[in-house]
């Protein structure tokens, strides 16, 4: 399989944002596949894969999440894990345990 030849610069441009679709994404080096998640990237929740990892979870356009597994130790993004909601690896669920809704919700304090 050819890798995609995505430059940083490309990945910030708007167009490009719109226009990445998962398999394209996972083809991207992990260089471009982080600049990618800071900048079209909506940051969603974290949880914790021992002591020293934070997961933290970012939800970009057309249904596709991305772990940063976060080394906190070290201070830098160690893993990134791209997933389709929905999809065979599918880790939405890890996080619903971590969601609360408002009290107008359903949700009980």
């Amino acid at each position: 399989m050819r890798r995609a030849q995505a430059t940083l610069a490309e990945a910030s441009n708007p167009a490009f944002l719109l226009a990445v679709t998962f398999d394209l994404f996972t083809q991207l080096s992990e260089k471009v596949q982080l600049a990618y998640v800071y900048r079209g990237g909506t940051y969603i929740a974290r949880r914790w894969g021992d002591v020293h990892q934070a997961v933290l979870l970012y939800q970009l356009p057309d249904g596709l999440f991305v772990e940063l597994n976060y080394d906190v130790d070290q201070n830098e993004v160690t893993f990134l894990f791209p997933f389709e909601a929905g999809g065979e690896d599918d880790r939405l669920p890890d996080y619903a345990m971590f969601v609360k809704l408002p009290d107008w919700m359903g949700g009980k304090s």
